[in-house]
């Protein structure tokens, strides 16, 4: 059955404040992205680690092949507020990613141009400022992998952070498709959700209504094919 992937989102942080170097190619590689060559005194970059590979508070997890289509696909993707696709425009582009390696951990850090202009005067100082720190990814992936059984998530009678045996249950993100937008949100502790109907759904609401979806087909079948019986 062809399901449709979801939309989702992840936090990160904001993890540094690129200064200016006259060498350091960063005009260059944020002009791609310009329809006129920008001097470097008309735009600041941030540096934001949107996405890493342990399992998050939400229990789901990005094993690295993803993150590294993720860095891949992050470059000429918008930075947004707050997720808000339809009331805002973008305030930012990213314009090159790469992969952090801090140990066992693997994190996808993109920088980030945002245009010294006086409508985001404010926002580029409570960046600085230490005010605007938390991050979060939207994108699209195809098939939540039960860490249990391995199979499709929605398919299968696991929970994602319940234990069974000594294993507690988590999903992977399995066959990213897009990544659709980087925003800076108010409070990290929002946490990650599903997007159903422009509605968010809580991870455990998202995922009873992702399996009665699955099923439903099978059920409308199997009414039928006894009626005829």
């Amino acid at each position: 059955m062809d399901m449709q992937p979801f939309v989702f989102r992840q936090e990160g942080r904001v993890v540094g404040i690129r200064a200016a170097a006259p060498a350091d190619g960063v005009a260059e590689e944020v002009n791609r992205f310009a329809l006129r060559p920008l001097a470097r005194e008309e735009f600041a970059v941030f540096t934001l680690d949107l996405c890493n590979n342990l399992i998050d508070r939400h229990h789901s997890r990005f094993p690295e092949a993803e993150l590294e289509t993720v860095n891949r696909l992050a470059p000429g993707r918008p930075l947004m507020e707050r997720h808000d696709l339809t009331g805002s425009l973008p305030r930012g582009t990213f314009f090159r990613s790469q992969l952090h390696r801090d140990g066992g951990t693997v994190s996808v850090r993109p920088d980030v141009y945002v245009l010294r202009t006086r409508e985001n005067d404010d926002f580029i100082l409570n960046i600085e400022g230490g005010v605007y720190r938390d991050t979060s990814i939207g994108f699209a992936f195809r098939t939540p992998e039960c860490s249990v059984c391995t199979k499709d998530l929605r398919t299968c009678s696991h929970v994602p952070g319940r234990s069974y045996g000594d294993h507690a249950c988590h999903y992977v993100m399995r066959e990213v498709l897009e990544v659709i937008e980087g925003s800076v949100v108010p409070s990290g502790s929002q946490g990650t959700r599903f997007i159903a109907q422009q509605r968010a759904l809580a991870p455990e609401e998202a995922l009873h209504a992702a399996r009665r979806e699955y099923h439903r087909p099978i059920e409308l079948w199997s009414r039928g094919f006894w009626a005829e019986e």
